[in-house]
């Protein structure tokens, strides 16, 4: 997440398991991806992701980079990623797929220095999800509740899209207008399901 006083930081674990993180696993940074206070902790290789997305969007205060199973079909196929149901709505606006070759040439597909987490940035422009080809994703937010709500929902939806389009009929997916209404009251309601999803982490 952006620093919650700092809008020139951020938060991100160190190398590790997101699974296994604890709170002294935090690290802050600084927007050129400088830790603070390394303190002989590896920082996350493609930590570029979070810091251009936070540089060139003032508006994100959180980004999830996941390996998400359901989008990657998405990601390397020609077939878009498109709402199918109200809670996925803010895909309605559009999600782009950022083809690292264009910028890598045949590379090991992670985003590790900045001038590819920048490139990576200008493909997820003003829209919420970015696709990347052979990787995964990438979901951004006004605050982590909502972007977590957003990358639980991009592959949810991904999932049901495939099911649709393997029936073999005319799909109808969510205008515009639709996911933008959608989105906006989601955004209100998010802490229902957040809260559930976190007590669901702090299980031991």
């Amino acid at each position: 997440m952006r620093h919650p006083e700092r809008a020139d930081r951020l938060l991100l674990s160190r190398s590790l398991a997101p699974a296994l993180t604890k709170a002294d696993d935090i690290m802050e940074y600084d927007l050129d991806c400088k830790p603070v206070a390394e303190q002989g902790r590896t920082s996350f290789l493609e930590r570029f992701i979070h810091c251009e997305i936070y540089r060139a969007r003032p508006d994100v205060m959180a980004v999830i980079h996941t390996h998400s199973q359901g989008v990657i079909p998405f990601a390397n196929s020609s077939v878009p990623l498109r709402p199918m149901f109200h809670v996925a709505g803010f895909l309605a606006a559009g999600v782009p797929v950022f083809e690292i070759r264009q910028h890598a040439g045949l590379s090991n597909l992670l985003i590790g220095d900045a001038a590819l987490g920048k490139a990576l940035a200008a493909t997820l422009g003003d829209k919420s999800v970015v696709l990347m080809r052979g990787h995964g994703d990438v979901v951004v937010g006004p605050n982590i509740q909502v972007a977590v709500y957003r990358a639980i929902y991009t592959d949810v939806n991904a999932r049901l899209q495939a099911q649709a389009l393997a029936l073999g009929g005319l799909v109808t997916y969510l205008e515009k207008e639709e996911g933008e209404k959608a989105d906006k009251v989601q955004q209100q309601v998010v802490v229902r399901p957040w809260e559930l999803w976190k007590q669901k982490v702090m299980k031991p």
